[in-house]
């Protein structure tokens, strides 16, 4: 950038900036205790940034400092203001950036929201944004990167508090934000009652697409299927239990034909007649062939018992065709 030109120093009242314009925000929270705790303690440390652009002032640096100022009703704020002869809106943001990685790293979110206004406010070709500006954000200067982050910007608040609050992947809110606005609202509020590992969130969102494809239906009236909301109600599981009941109910309605083999499998069990304390289980969805076998023994004889009810079963011609339904 250079040596910046003059800029002078003065107070000004917290309401004479124009924060409404947000073509040099970066921050992607703007509500921040810490700094409230310190303006209350010690005052203002930094200066606003901002710059003059005829009548206006615009804030460049200092989006949760004005937050908070304002919050705490302090009447004045100190601020450095650009001149606007000096300071085009490109050399403003820049400043801005810069002024931000100086001191942390940036979050996904804000990596995105940098490339947005870049692209859209300051008109930077994409070819200085891949070659420049990515490899600044710490990103490989790639033209799917750069798509992939601007997918992000154009997710619903509701999905990229998902993904603040750690409930959603970033590849899986990029892949959401594509969908419709509705679809994406529906999935960030199915999000805050249960939650998916990394690797199960990418298949759900393959089977949501897949359920979408078959039945000519939009994500948000499939996920407002009475049964999804039920589980997703059910106080007595956990968010995981839920997110996993959630997953084999669409995984059942993705196929239809593994329902009928898990009927059929519970009635051919319950022909062994084994004990409760004896649990035989196939692969969730039948992928894979095989029984696994689990009881309980609490003492030799109780032990030497089921082995003998094991035993038993195993002379059964059910047994067989337990087997036969892989």
């Amino acid at each position: 950038m250079g040596m910046l030109p003059f800029m002078r120093i003065e107070e000004i009242s917290p309401e004479a900036v124009d924060s409404d314009d947000e073509g040099f925000r970066i921050s992607e929270d703007l509500d921040s205790g810490f700094l409230l705790e310190s303006l209350r303690e010690f005052g203002q440390l930094n200066p606003l940034v901002l710059l003059e652009q005829g009548p206006r002032k615009l804030l460049v640096c200092g989006f949760r400092r004005l937050r908070a100022i304002r919050e705490l009703g302090m009447p004045r704020a100190l601020a450095r203001i650009l001149p606007e002869q000096a300071f085009s809106p490109s050399r403003a943001f820049e400043l801005a950036l810069r002024d931000n990685l100086s001191h942390r790293e940036l979050d996904p979110l804000e990596k995105a929201r940098a490339l947005f206004n870049l692209q859209n406010r300051i008109h930077v070709p994409d070819g200085v944004l891949i070659n420049s500006y990515l490899p600044l954000l710490g990103l490989h200067p790639r033209n799917s990167v750069l798509r992939s982050y601007l997918t992000l910007h154009g997710a619903h608040p509701a999905l990229r508090k998902s993904m603040v609050e750690g409930r959603l992947s970033q590849a899986s809110v990029e892949a959401i934000s594509e969908m419709p606005r509705p679809a994406q609202v529906r999935i960030a509020l199915l999000m805050e009652k249960m939650r998916l590992s990394a690797s199960l969130q990418k298949k759900f969102l393959g089977l949501l697409e897949d359920l979408g494809a078959g039945s000519g239906c939009g994500p948000e009236a499939l996920l407002g299927n009475p049964e999804i909301e039920a589980i997703a109600g059910d106080s007595r599981l956990s968010p995981f239990e839920k997110g996993e009941k959630v997953y084999e109910f669409m995984y059942r309605l993705r196929n239809p034909r593994l329902s009928a083999a898990q009927q059929k499998f519970a009635a051919q069990r319950a022909l062994l007649h084994l004990p409760g304390s004896i649990r035989i289980t196939a692969h969730p969805f039948f992928e894979e062939p095989g029984l696994r076998i689990d009881f309980e023994a609490r003492d030799v004889e109780r032990f030497r018992k089921t082995v003998a009810e094991l035993q038993q079963a195993a002379q059964s011609e059910n047994l067989k065709r337990l087997f036969d339904l892989f």
